[in-house]
């Protein structure tokens, strides 16, 4: 019995695990691209306001759990944005089109903390425009808004790749610990630099054009290749200098919630399951 239970919570715990893989890359791109364009520009030193707009795509020869994942979301198209001070991070992740973003995170003193009922409400919502009567079932949020990387490795099992930021190292951007590259894609005037050494299974690629670096705004392009989920993303966007004030959310889940969150996500699903076979 608990074999079939568990067995039936896998693919909905792999889903949110790789996603949420996807966020923590895309949070230690932009520390990286700060920490890259620090090292350029003393005005960007203090801080800066940034805007990516991105694209996934799929690699494989069948889309992975991931791609699914975002798809399902509206999420392969978008925009990211937030602000950096220093080594802090605030990120939000904007579908194309949408207005409140399906999730964001901070990162400071090498603590993440994800917007975990953020994901739980976008997924939902999706969820009620395909199956409007699933709207009145669906249970209330109760807990703390936002989630820790270890409270993550709890709830999914432990996973270095979501737990630990290490794997994704800032100071792998350093001047010099990166190599020139000259990627298929490159923009025009653009120059383009990648770890000497692999980010935790990704591939990770800045360029920029010379003359921004003494341009008000400091535009990027990065590129993201993820072998083991067959995706690439490409990003692409300004920064502009500002000093910003990065403040932890004081919502923040207690570690004893960590089954009850289990136990919603897995009510959720077989909810979903139950209105899906119903109206099937």
């Amino acid at each position: 019995m608990s074999a079939s239970k568990s067995n039936s919570r896998r693919p909905g715990r792999l889903a949110l695990r790789v996603l949420l893989v996807l966020f923590v890359i895309a949070a230690a791109v932009l520390l990286a691209f700060g920490l890259l364009i620090r090292s350029r520009s003393a005005a960007l030193a203090k801080g800066a306001a940034f805007s990516f707009d991105y694209q996934v795509t799929s690699t494989a020869a069948e889309p992975s759990l991931t791609y699914s994942t975002l798809e399902s979301l509206g999420g392969l198209t978008g925009t990211l944005s937030g602000q950096s001070h220093g080594s802090d991070l605030y990120l939000a992740w904007y579908a194309a089109g949408k207005e409140e973003a399906f999730t964001d995170l901070y990162v400071q003193n090498g603590k993440v903390l994800l917007n975990i009922r953020q994901i739980y409400r976008t997924f939902l919502s999706g969820l009620a425009a395909k199956y409007p009567l699933i709207g009145s079932l669906i249970p209330d949020w109760t807990l703390g808004d936002y989630i820790s990387q270890d409270q993550l490795a709890l709830l999914l099992g432990t996973e270095p790749t979501v737990s630990e930021m290490e794997d994704y190292s800032v100071s792998a951007f350093s001047l010099f610990s990166m190599q020139r590259v000259h990627p298929n894609n490159a923009m025009d005037g653009y120059l383009y630099f990648t770890p000497k050494e692999s980010q935790g299974g990704a591939v990770i690629t800045i360029g920029f054009p010379i003359q921004s670096i003494w341009a008000e705004f400091f535009r990027c392009h990065v590129l993201v290749d993820i072998p083991s989920q067959g995706l690439h993303l490409e990003l692409t966007g300004k920064a502009l200098p500002g000093e910003y004030d990065i403040q932890l959310p004081a919502s923040v889940m207690k570690d004893e919630d960590i089954n009850a969150l289990a136990e919603l996500i897995q009510a959720v699903r077989s909810l979903a399951a139950l209105v899906a076979e119903m109206a099937g």
